[in-house]
């Protein structure tokens, strides 16, 4: 009787000491870290420059494994910044400057459930608060994979070069880093989905330019989407009567009121309060009115729009607001990325 005792005691102590041990192992086995420590960003930039970013990162790995190094970048598309950015780094454990390829369009994530590399960033890191839904990821990789030993852990340094145009803008940037192998969920040892990615959120940076600014950051009454385009391009003119104190703010209807110049230097006026000219209620103070610029101020096949020129009124046309709640109207030009 004893005998089994002491059998049944052993079996229960190798079962919680194998339990516990394999616990650790899994800890330990997982402990795969990357960090940004730090961004060197500037607060603003003059248009039409080069602006560059440093990021100073640690990556940590505790078992073997050979990969690419991801670096992602959230930027707004009016910056074309697959076309005009290149990133290279430098690392403990590599010699000079390692170069990066942009990462195409659809690259799958690894572990990212069937979406693409620019699409899971959005969906897993975000877009940073920046409220004009004009932004995305850009992804650049390593041009070789790199073989890391067991419990290795180096430093590296990520310098970013992006060609901004010279227009007025304030953005939120973001950035991230991962490597290939695991994606942003790796899920190698069984256990339940691990973030293998490290990212940083410097701020804003101002953009001085040309043109009205184009700000991500503070909430406004109204900026066309998207941001930039020509005039045979669908644009979206929304109106937020809950961004600013404004006499439309409480209105049962809301119409545009708009003038068109063309390259030529006539002007187009409509504003009237038809079907065409109305806007869509989404709810909370939420308006909006896509339209086709050429088909609404009846251009001619030789008419061209610069620019326009809009309010926003009601029902009877008394009450009308503009830039920031004003008598300013706002304003959009017309041009190609």
């Amino acid at each position: 009787m004893k005998n089994k005792l002491r059998q049944l005691l052993r079996s229960k102590t190798w079962g919680w000491t194998w339990k516990i041990t394999a616990t650790v192992l899994i800890v330990i086995i997982v402990a795969c870290n990357l960090t940004i420590n730090s961004v060197d960003q500037p607060a603003s930039v003059t248009g039409g420059t080069t602006m560059t970013v440093k990021l100073t990162c640690n990556i940590y790995v505790n078992s073997h494994q050979t990969s690419a190094f991801v670096v992602g970048v959230l930027v707004p598309k009016v910056w074309n910044a697959s076309a005009n950015t290149t990133m290279s780094f430098t690392s403990d454990n590599t010699s000079g400057a390692q170069a990066m390829t942009l990462m195409p369009l659809g690259t799958p994530d690894p572990t990212g459930n069937g979406l693409s590399w620019q699409d899971d960033l959005m969906q897993t890191i975000g877009h940073a608060g920046n409220l004009i839904p004009e932004y995305e990821w850009v992804v650049f990789q390593s041009n070789i994979q790199y073989a890391i030993p067991d419990n290795t852990g180096f430093n590296v340094y990520v310098t970013i070069n992006i060609n901004v145009p010279n227009q007025n803008v304030l953005f939120n940037m973001a950035y991230c880093i991962a490597e290939s192998g695991d994606g942003l969920h790796s899920q190698a040892w069984g256990g339940p989905p691990t973030n293998y990615y490290g990212t940083f959120f410097p701020g804003a940076v101002r953009v001085n330019g040309t043109g009205t600014l184009l700000d991500f950051v503070n909430p406004q009454l109204s900026v066309i989407v998207p941001g930039s385009s020509l005039d045979n391009d669908i644009i979206t003119i929304p109106f937020n009567a809950t961004a600013a104190t404004n006499p439309l703010s409480t209105a049962n209807q809301v119409y545009l009121c708009a003038t068109g110049y063309t390259s030529a230097g006539d002007s187009i006026k409509i504003c009237e309060q038809t079907s065409k000219t109305q806007l869509q209620p989404l709810g909370q103070g939420q308006w909006q009115l896509n339209l086709w610029p050429r088909g609404y101020f009846g251009l001619t096949p030789t008419q061209t729009l610069d620019s326009i020129n809009y309010f926003f009124t009601d029902a009877a046309g008394a009450n009308r607001v503009g830039y920031g709640g004003g008598s300013s109207p706002f304003s959009y030009t017309f041009s190609c990325q």
